[in-house]
């Protein structure tokens, strides 16, 4: 294509403002130019090696043919052939079609459809560029994806290919065999039948045999928002392919009111750029996934501008996802133009917003996310009227907060990080210093301290390995009434299972409807979605007492959790958070992971299983060393 357009250089602007956590329109056309760069030298190597692949073409025409007609619609329109090359789903399927040319990645399709992406792409631009045109196309999944148009549908089993023509007279159309499906585009690329006024070619909503990609509206304070809500893309998931699944009218109801409220607080907010935000997110895609207690949302560097997303249960939760995944998104795209750290690829340290041991890249990531929201949350504070929701957006500014300065301090420690990295991390640090947690009212957080904590300390019980040799020296020294060791144990990282946490849950309960949870607290509780059992989606008593502040009880109910379940680890978290101060307390919640060991090492020499010796009188003990 003629428009080789080598990668952008990020102006200076650009890169303060992005350090800053904001971002806005013109910063993120930069981000985008160089994304158009990517993707057309990752566009000519999938054509050089397809050429030449003995599995290809299949029956296709050969893989220039595609190309030369991208040039067309490119020398007709250069903004449509921009249009599909910036699609989010034109990312996912550009390098998960790389990956099997390569050899890298399986696929249980034949090869020639995975590479058919690349036909249909062309025949997209070339309807949005208005020119007369016909190509051949691979039919997969019941039908021809268009990528940001829309999904043709064809009968029964038909062939595995088809053509999509538009003639002199200025009808398109796709047909496969006897089979025909008018696509509803005029000659300038606008969509044609159900559609209001001008609207563009991808509004055109149901049609006979044609679904139609949607936008999503959102309108506030001037600032417009308008991604797909994709529901058709066979490669709308970066995940996996997913067969099209069109929302019915209550979901597809759902899914336009829960976004229109959510822009307009999105819209409203001051601390990160709407514009920017409206301009990076390109696509939402509805998945099955969960992520309790949050709401699921995931983006990836390979499809720039995607957003997957579960269910919304409401505009707040979706806003502070949109800017959590906006700030990922331009982050992305930043780190395809300028390299911020080198390697930090392995995974052993503590996101604190995450149950899992993450790579120095992964933290950098969520370091930036929450950056945007910690600024979110932080403007909802300070319109909010005195009450509970005053209350909760000052705990998640709080929280978010904390969070984003422990992981600053992880990457500054850690992390192999270039000159422009440094620079980066301490715009994002002086940002972050423009937003006082002192300021925070007691209440809200001494809540958000004790779920930092919370969640600390189960990552430590869960994925921290205290030295086997060591631990057995610290368990026969507390066997024969002995002080302990001189010397502490090390530690190793290691993966383990983690499940869904409860008290963030009912803090948050606890925070936003205090009535309600009085009452959760009086029945007993009720099942909160995200798992079984204890620290996984039941609370219980001790779990319960603990949020209402009652932590006397709490610590009566979490010792009698581990007299039942020794390894129940949230019940040692919740021990730590609820005993008063001194020596226990203190060597639970520095050493959690020591006292554990030994606690285990110790049930281990018993031949009789049972709960253990006393974890508070444990606990007392290894302080007077380890504390």
């Amino acid at each position: 294509m003629t428009a080789e357009r080598s990668f952008h250089r990020l102006s200076e602007r650009c890169f303060t403002e992005l350090g800053r956590g904001a971002g806005g329109v013109s910063s993120v056309a930069e981000l985008r130019s160089g994304q158009r760069s990517r993707t057309m030298l990752l566009l000519r190597a999938l054509v050089g090696i397809a050429s030449g692949h003995p599995a290809l073409p299949g029956p296709l025409p050969g893989v220039r043919e595609p190309w030369r007609l991208l040039i067309r619609a490119e020398r007709a329109d250069p903004a449509a052939v921009d249009r599909v090359l910036l699609h989010p789903q034109t990312g996912t399927w550009l390098n998960r079609c790389l990956r099997r040319l390569r050899g890298r990645s399986p696929g249980t399709a034949p090869l020639w459809t995975e590479t058919g992406y690349l036909y249909a792409m062309a025949a997209s631009a070339a309807l949005l560029a208005g020119i007369d045109f016909r190509i051949t196309v691979a039919v997969r999944e019941g039908g021809v994806m268009l990528p940001a148009l829309g999904f043709a549908r064809l009968p029964g089993r038909t062939a595995e290919t088809a053509e999509v023509v538009r003639g002199p007279e200025g009808k398109a159309a796709l047909t496969a065999g006897p089979h025909s499906v008018p696509l509803p585009f005029d000659r300038a690329g606008k969509a044609t039948g159900n559609r209001a006024g001008n609207a563009p070619a991808e509004c055109a909503g149901n049609a006979p045999g044609w679904y139609g990609l949607r936008r999503l509206r959102g309108e506030h304070h001037g600032h417009i928002s308008a991604p797909f809500l994709d529901d058709v893309d066979p490669y709308r998931d970066f995940l996996r392919t997913t067969l099209p699944e069109r929302l019915d009218e209550d979901e597809w109801r759902h899914w336009r009111t829960c976004f229109d409220g959510a822009w307009r607080l999105v819209a409203e907010q001051t601390q990160v750029d709407p514009g920017g935000i409206a301009a990076c997110i390109g696509s939402l895609v509805p998945v099955p996934y969960t992520a309790h207690p949050e709401l699921f949302s995931a983006s990836s560097p390979e499809a720039h501008g995607c957003v997957l997303l579960g269910r919304p249960a409401d505009p707040l939760a979706l806003a502070a996802s949109l800017v959590h995944e906006a700030q990922h998104i331009k982050l992305s795209a930043l780190m395809d133009l300028v390299p911020l750290i080198e390697g930090g690829l392995e995974e052993v340290h503590h996101a604190p917003w995450r149950p899992d041991p993450r790579p120095l890249r992964g933290l950098l990531h969520g370091v930036y996310a929450f950056l945007g929201v910690t600024g979110f949350w932080w403007d909802r504070w300070h319109r909010a009227g005195a009450g509970p929701v005053r209350d909760t957006a000052a705990f998640e500014f709080a929280l978010r907060r904390a969070q984003t300065a422990r992981g600053l301090r992880t990457l500054l420690t850690h992390a192999r990080l270039t000159s422009r990295g440094e620079r980066f991390l301490r715009l994002a640090g002086e940002r972050l210093a423009d937003w006082p947690a002192e300021t925070v009212p007691a209440l809200p957080r001494r809540w958000a301290d004790a779920v930092l904590l919370d969640a600390e300390l189960l990552y430590r019980l869960r994925h921290l390995r205290c030295d086997p040799e060591r631990t057995a020296q610290w368990a026969r020294a507390r066997h024969q009434g002995t002080a302990p060791p001189r010397d502490l144990p090390g530690t190793v990282v290691r993966a383990a299972p983690t499940e869904s946490p409860t008290r963030p849950a009912l803090v948050r309960r606890r925070l936003g409807d205090p009535v309600a949870y009085a009452r959760l607290h009086a029945d007993g509780g009720v099942r909160l979605p995200g798992g079984d059992g204890p620290g996984g989606g039941t609370p219980d008593a001790a779990d319960l007492d603990w949020a209402a502040g009652r932590f006397g009880a709490a610590l009566d109910g979490y010792r009698a959790r581990l007299e039942k379940s020794p390894d129940d680890l949230s019940a040692w978290a919740g021990l730590a958070l609820s005993v008063p101060d001194g020596t226990a307390r203190r060597a639970l919640r520095t050493r959690p992971e020591l006292v554990l060991a030994v606690h285990r090492a110790l049930r281990d020499a018993v031949a009789h299983p049972g709960p253990g010796p006393d974890p508070l009188a444990l606990a007392e003990w290894i302080g007077s060393r380890a504390g």
